[in-house]
């Protein structure tokens, strides 16, 4: 599959192997912006249709659940956290708690107003900023 024909001209890159000569630093920056990608299309794929089509038990509301759940999980381990920046603990426990409906407890549980409000304004700000401390960390 070329790039153009991948979703949104996301691709995906090969992790170095430690025989590679990459550092875990360089390997930990290329897994947060692999993950930075998905989470970028999932959303692209949620939203794309609009709020009407962003309806329980639809493609585009598993695609947001499943981006607030790769989100949330930028933040269970520490691997991570260098390449993020400054994260405020409010943005951490509101995905991870809004992941836990997702996942857990189910549609039924979400508020889905909020939920979109997430998807097309707070998490694509977090993404963004996500990677530009990222881009920030190839500098250093």
């Amino acid at each position: 599959m070329s790039d153009q024909s991948r979703p949104h001209g996301h691709s995906f890159t090969r992790v170095p192997r430690a025989g590679d000569g990459a550092t875990a630093a360089e390997i930990s920056l290329i897994k947060v912006n692999d993950s930075l990608d998905a989470i970028s299309t999932l959303l692209d794929h949620a939203v794309s249709g609009g709020r009407e089509a962003f309806v329980r038990d639809s493609p585009a509301y598993a695609s947001g659940s499943m981006a607030v759940i790769r989100a949330a999980a930028l933040f269970e381990t520490e691997e991570f956290e260098a390449h993020l920046g400054d994260v405020a603990d409010e943005v951490r426990r509101a995905l991870i708690t809004m992941r836990n409906i997702a996942a857990h407890s189910g549609c039924r549980s979400m508020n889905d107003d909020l939920f979109w409000q997430t998807l097309i304004v707070d998490l694509p700000t977090h993404l963004e900023s996500w990677r530009a401390a990222a881009r920030n960390r190839l500098t250093d």
